[in-house]
């Protein structure tokens, strides 16, 4: 028999494993896994990784200190169809952080054969009181003992413009930023 799904995320350095299983309901008239449902079951992973990990301690933080976790960005590629009746399990980690900003990966698998079905790439900040903040420091300590390893920390880097190339530029002879 071939590697599980779980096995398979373990490998690639995934610590917090667990099943994902789909409603009915997520399947769409063409009997596949809906792309907004795949995104729906990635957030719930990583609803599931603060449990897991980092609760009570951090829901009692959020409510106390009126903080707030964004999404900034949710970069999602969809390796395969996943099909009513399959058995899925995924993974998620913690990447690095850039600046303020904390940067995961995420992964499902179909559960027995680990054929890849969706991998996401996110952008997570805290914000409070509509603006921005640092992570508080417990979180990340807590974060590397659950992921048994230090989590790499960089500078912000500068914005990478985001869209169609300008074509004024082109025209011009400069170099989009894409």
């Amino acid at each position: 028999m071939g590697v599980t799904g779980a096995a398979a995320l373990e490998a690639d350095g995934y610590r917090f494993v667990g099943p994902v299983t789909p409603d009915p309901s997520d399947y769409d008239g063409q009997g596949h896994l809906n792309n907004a449902s795949t995104v729906r079951l990635f957030n719930d992973m990583r609803i599931a990784y603060v449990r897991h990990v980092l609760d009570p301690w951090w829901s009692e933080r959020i409510r106390s200190d009126g903080l707030v976790i964004a999404a900034r960005e949710v970069h999602v590629l969809y390796e395969s169809e996943g099909l009513p009746g399959e058995h899925y399990v995924g993974g998620m980690k913690y990447v690095r952080r850039e600046g303020k900003a904390a940067l995961l990966e995420q992964r499902i698998v179909e559960a027995t054969a680990a054929r890849a079905v969706a991998r996401a790439w996110v952008v997570q900040l805290v914000v409070q009181q509509g603006t921005v903040v640092d992570w508080p420091d417990e979180y990340f300590v807590r974060v590397e003992a659950a992921e048994g390893r230090a989590i790499e920390r960089r500078p912000r880097r500068a914005d990478i413009r985001f869209g169609p190339p300008d074509e004024r530029a082109s025209l011009r002879g400069e170099d989009s930023q894409l």
